[in-house]
């Protein structure tokens, strides 16, 4: 049955416990152990969450102290409950740790009914082989369905062979359905079994070219079986050469199988390749690889003296080895069985597949991360802090990080034409025979030969004689001329009462401008309406001119409209045009009287459609107003797809040879990152500069100084700066650089001043860094920033805000800032979405709200914004708003944020490494990390390579990681430096290295450089020994929740070693750390209560804990049980058994150094091997002081005992 736990708690748990079972999660997914095991234990066995994440902890040694039993406890309790991860660990233990197959598939069962795919799998498998439970092919073929439905192509295979081999047709056309779902989903092996079945017509028509297909695609992906597939169908179509060349392929492999098929190949006496001795040849190989068919075969060539020479005794033997093999292939193993159905043939062991323990149980190379009851230093996250997120940053504004589009919304105005305010009617041309005819009319030097119309295209004769005065002829001069004109108006006529529209329309045009005919506007519009009436819309649009320009009798303006009206909606691109002109304007008549209203949402209808007709002016004029148009309001998206459009409407307008666009296009591809489109700008903004325009000029600056097409030059910048007018944008720029003195001599007076002329012309920029220069010269500045604010400037705004709310003591002011982040994340400014979404998240100034925080993080982060992209990775990561942890989706956010945020990548790599137990992927991320100076990559980094995570363990690498990091002030690096030197990883100690890092480490809180200052002092190792300072440091690792440190001053104080002896004192330590379930302590607190040394006798109490101990792993708690229970029953003895010195080989070593090591096994609660180590001290080194003391008052101790 489907496990319906849900992710965080399945009791119910109120107040405070609520409480600290929220954090204690968070605190985990953190990587905060310390803090998540304080606040996780009072859940232990009610939440399985948060025993999974204890039982992490206690095997890793993160946070808490190492112990394996523990570790397996609060699994198993997880488990039990229904919580997944730890069902697959559970069932990855058994089959691969505890090699206990039975409660291996109990587990698995568990994880599979979860939805586990490859619990499923391993299921099925156990069933179909019998491995851990009785085959029961219904059960396996359950599983495999499970599986098979969520795509997974193994399940799909195998049921497509268990269908396809079944009698029922119908079941056979469903096994070829799921081979074919297999096949698509990269099976190879369903690719060969399809082919089987396609070429022998089981299932599916047989459809042998369809097989071979299938085959080929198998064989490119080296699959073995497919080449021996291959080969058997061209031996089947008498292609013995083919067969050969994919059997060889197969074989030369090692396939066993494509070896026999090659031996039988040569051995065929009527095949074209009979070949007896390379027969025998690779017979013998196959046989030599288990092959009994080839066994066999090898045995009576020998037999028969085939090919080699007769051997009865060899050809027995080779017999009784068939046989073997036959026998061995019918007895495999069901474990060896299911290994190689699981992992599709290619591993023999469950350790070299998927179902392979991982982690800490086996990636781990360095036998001291292993230890018991030690902690391990683990892997750190960045945090993005409050104060980090909004300090204000009052810098002033880089003119080089100000995107061009700002620069040309100012400049916009400036480089305009006058398409604005001159405009005319636009004319069509009127016939072509006419234009030329009139052409000829024109002054010109020297006319070309002129030809008669009515006499095709002879030429008129031309005399060069001088002629006589001709009266007759003076009168007649230029009748062939007109003969011309009436020859086409003739013609024109003809037409024109045939009803054709274009002669109609261009007698009209003739009429309208008085062109070969007198002028008549009457008789234009007669023959215009004839035009029209045949939907010609050029009629329509010059009627609309005439009665606009009044030349009709009578005057009507309103017709005139109309008719251009219906031209425009009809698609005519000219009286477009002219309608939006009119409307933008509105339109008079010659006494100046109002005709038609101006109508501002009708010319920009008119514009679009002009636009959208590929009108060049419109174009250009359309995209004039949208620069001018105020667009401070803008969403950062709307003002994206205004840019858009804006360009292709420039684009569009240049095209068509409007030159008053070629400029302002110009800035537009120069924001373009296409190369070709950068390098456009460049040659127009240098043509255009070199010919004097100042706007131009601006542009190639900007090109200069940002190495736009062209390598950055600040000398020709500063140069093309000084050339471009004195507009806003020039103040701005020339300001700032004044006042930095970048480029140019320093001078703030000068500068101010011109960024005060940038202001007053309603440059915001220059508003916000005017405000700057105040703040810093102590004046009031915040009036300034507000302007700038007001005129919709997001990063004055957002200045402001974290101003505010940097001063959040003041409720209006946390208000104020919650208002401007809100109204620019409005707007879709991906900054003011990411400070609005963490306050949200983090519950600042309000109640938290993690959907909008979700959705604000979101909106930013895809607009590439890289602290949202990684906060948003970690609000999945941590499961924030009550949701379960979403990991792919965290790591997708934190691969896209570490390009540009390393932090991302540190996040990115302590999911694969805490989370996946990936340590390849890790590294990777941790290097990326660390290559961009991120401190927490190179610990963590260091890490990998002093623990061997999923490689050899180098210390060399770890040491050079841990100096990066310790050099730049990060106190767990210093401490794992100096650990490295104390214990001489390297081959040589050093410990006034290691001393020199532990100091340094400890000064800036760190736990465990406390508690090794601790042990240094108490024993005298590197230093002075001085119990006082011993207290001093272990009290404060202590107190930062080391449990070594804590044990270290128990023992003190129990036994008065260096401080005043203090039972009590020491008791209440032990119940601190026995609270935590560390069996030491609650061994020790037993004795205690036992004894009676902190009062009264209490035996049930320390009983109890003497249970609870040996449970957690203490063997000490455990004899002590078994002498107690010897105790009290009758006729019953207890014999202690004998204590072998396993104490560690000390030859050489130093008596501070094995008093060192002493006590350091105490403090970790191995109080036997300390003893043992004592006890060789003091055979080694009997006069040694130190020692000595201790030694004599750890033997005074007045308890119960089982040792003497």
């Amino acid at each position: 049955m489907k496990s319906l736990v849900p992710w965080f708690c399945l009791v119910a748990a109120t107040g405070s416990q609520a409480l600290w079972a929220e954090e204690g999660l968070l605190n985990y997914r953190q990587g905060n152990y310390f803090v998540a095991g304080k606040n996780l234990t009072p859940q232990i066995g009610k939440d399985p969450v948060a025993d999974y994440y204890m039982a992490r902890m206690r095997l890793y040694g993160f946070g808490e102290l190492k112990n394996d039993n523990l570790a397996l406890r609060y699994f198993l309790q997880s488990a039990e409950k229904g919580f997944l991860p730890a069902q697959q660990l559970m069932a990855h233990y058994y089959l691969i740790k505890e090699k206990n197959p039975e409660k291996a598939l109990y587990w698995f069962k568990k994880a599979a009914a979860g939805g586990d795919t490859q619990a499923q799998l391993y299921s099925s498998a156990a069933y179909l082989f019998g491995y851990g439970t009785p085959k029961n092919t219904d059960a396996a073929r359950r599983y495999a369905i499970d599986a098979a439905k969520k795509g997974n192509p193994l399940a799909q295979y195998a049921l497509g062979l268990e269908f396809s081999s079944s009698r029922d047709h119908r079941n056979k056309k469903l096994g070829a359905i799921w081979l074919n779902k297999a096949a698509e989903n990269g099976n190879v092996n369903a690719l060969v079994k399809l082919a089987d079945l396609y070429a022998n017509g089981m299932g599916v028509a047989k459809d042998v070219n369809k097989a071979q297909e299938l085959l080929q695609r198998a064989a490119a992906q080296n699959d073995l079986n497919a080449m021996l597939a291959l080969g058997n169908l061209a031996k089947k179509a008498n292609n013995p050469d083919l067969a050969k060349t994919w059997y060889e392929k197969a074989a030369a492999e090692g396939n066993a199988d494509a070896q026999f098929a090659l031996a039988q190949l040569y051995l065929d006496e009527k095949g074209g390749l009979y070949d007896a001795k390379v027969g025998f040849m690779w017979m013998l190989r196959a046989a030599q690889n288990d092959k009994a068919d080839a066994q066999a075969g090898l045995s009576a060539l020998y037999k028969e003296g085939k090919a080699v020479g007769a051997d009865s005794q060899l050809a027995e033997q080779w017999q009784a080895q068939a046989a073997a093999t036959r026998l061995k292939e019918q007895q495999t193993p069901a474990h060896l069985l299911v290994a190689r159905w699981l992992s599709n043939g290619k591993a023999d062991t469950f350790a070299a597949s998927n179902y392979n323990l991982g982690g800490i149980y086996n990636a781990w190379q360095n036998p001291m991360a292993l230890k018991e009851n030690n902690y391990n230093q683990y892997p750190r996250m960045d945090e993005v802090t409050r104060q980090s997120l909004y300090k204000p940053k009052f810098k002033l504004a880089n003119p080089q990080d100000i995107a061009i589009s700002e620069y040309f919304d100012v400049l916009a105005p400036m480089l305009s034409g006058n398409e604005a305010n001159d405009w005319s009617f636009k004319r069509y041309p009127i016939n072509r025979q006419i234009q030329a005819l009139k052409d000829s009319e024109a002054f010109a030097l020297k006319h070309p030969k002129q030809f008669s119309v009515t006499k095709g295209v002879v030429p008129y004769p031309v005399s060069e004689e001088i002629p006589t005065f001709d009266y007759v002829g003076h009168l007649t001069h230029g009748w062939e001329h007109q003969a011309n004109y009436q020859s086409v108006l003739t013609q024109l006529y003809d037409q024109a009462i045939l009803g054709e529209s274009d002669a109609q329309y261009e007698i009209g045009q003739l009429y309208q401008y008085g062109i070969a005919v007198a002028k008549n506007p009457q008789q234009a519009v007669v023959y215009f309406e004839l035009a029209a009436s045949q939907q010609d819309v050029r009629a329509e649009y010059n009627l609309g001119i005439l009665y606009l320009e009044g030349q009709t009798n009578p005057v009507d303006y309103q017709k005139g409209i109309d008719w251009m009206t219906d031209a425009a909606f009809k698609g005519n691109p000219y009286a477009q045009y002219a309608l939006a002109n009119i409307y933008e304007k509105g339109f008079k008549d010659p006494q100046g009287n109002l005709v038609v209203q101006p109508d501002h949402q009708q010319a920009m209808a008119m514009y679009y459609l002009a636009s959208s007709n590929q009108f060049g002016e419109a174009q250009y004029r359309l995209a004039d107003y949208l620069v001018k148009e105020n667009n401070a309001g803008l969403s950062v998206a709307a003002r994206q797809n205004r840019n858009q459009l804006i360009k292709r409407l420039l684009q569009g307008a240049a095209k068509q040879g409007v030159a008053e666009a070629v400029l302002p296009l110009a800035f537009y591809h120069a924001m373009d990152a296409d190369p070709a489109k950068q390098k456009q700008a460049f040659e127009t903004a240098r043509r255009e500069a070199d010919a004097g325009n100042p706007e131009a000029a601006l542009l190639l600056a900007i090109l200069y100084e940002r190495g736009i097409s062209v390598p950055k030059n600040p000398i020709e910048s500063r140069y093309w700066y000084q050339k471009a007018s004195l507009n806003p944008v020039t103040a701005f720029i020339l300001g700032t650089y004044y006042v930095e003195g970048q480029g140019f001599n320093k001078d703030i007076e000068k500068g101010r001043a011109l960024l005060q002329q940038a202001a007053n012309a309603g440059f915001s920029y220059a508003n916000l860094n005017l405000a700057i220069l105040k703040k810093q010269a102590g004046e009031s500045f915040l009036p300034e920033l507000d302007k700038a604010r007001q005129q919709n400037n997001s990063l004055a705004g957002l200045l402001l805000a974290d101003y505010f709310l940097e001063k959040a003591d003041n409720p209006d002011n946390m208000k104020q800032a919650r208002d401007i982040y809100q109204h620019f994340a409005d707007k879709g400014d991906k900054d003011a979405q990411l400070k609005l979404a963490y306050l949200y998240d983090r519950g600042l100034g309000g109640e938290a709200n993690a959907q909008l925080a979700e959705q604000l993080y979101t909106a930013s982060a895809e607009q590439g914004q890289p602290v949202a992209q990684y906060l948003l990775g970690q609000f999945y990561q941590m499961g924030r708003g009550g949701l379960k942890p979403d990991y792919a989706k965290a790591k997708q956010w934190y691969a896209a944020a570490k390009k540009s945020f390393a932090p991302a990548a540190v996040a990115l790599g302590f999911v694969y490494d805490t989370v996946d137990d990936d340590y390849l992927n890790a590294a990777d991320n941790y290097q990326h990390a660390a290559n961009r100076d991120n401190i927490r990559g190179m610990f963590n980094l260091g890490l990998v390579y002093e623990y061997g995570k999923g490689q050899p363990v180098n210390y060399d690498k770890a040491e050079i990681l841990y100096l990066h990091a310790a050099e730049k002030g990060y106190s767990p690096a210093m401490n794992q430096l100096a650990g490295i030197y104390f214990r001489g990883d390297k081959g040589k100690r050093d410990e006034q290295k290691a001393l020199y890092w532990y100091k340094k480490a400890a000064e800036l809180g760190d736990r465990d450089a406390n508690y090794q200052l601790g042990l240094l002092s108490e024993t005298g190792v590197a230093t002075k020994l001085d119990f006082g300072d011993a207290v001093r440091f272990y009290q404060q690792s202590s107190d930062l929740g080391n449990a070594k440190a804590k044990m270290a001053l128990a023992r003190m104080y129990q036994y008065g070693l260096g401080v005043e002896k203090d039972i009590n004192h020491a008791g209440d330590l032990y119940k601190e750390l026995a609270a935590n379930n560390n069996a030491y302590a609650q061994y020790r607190l037993a004795m205690l209560y036992l004894d009676g040394a902190l009062g009264e006798k209490m035996p049930e109490r320390g009983k109890q804990l003497l249970k609870e101990a040996s449970n957690n792993g203490s063997q000490q708690a455990q004899k002590m049980l078994q002498w107690l229970d010897a105790q009290q029953a009758t006729r019953v003895s207890f014999i202690e058994p004998v204590i072998l010195n396993h104490a560690p080989v000390l030859a050489g070593q130093t008596a501070d150094l094995m008093y060192l090591d002493a006590l350091s096994e105490w403090n970790r609660g191995d109080e036997t091997l300390s003893r043992m180590i004592l006890n060789r001290l003091m055979s080694q080194f009997p006069h040694y002081i130190p020692a000595k003391r201790a030694y004599e008052q750890l033997n005074q101790q007045n308890e119960i005992s089982i040792f003497g």
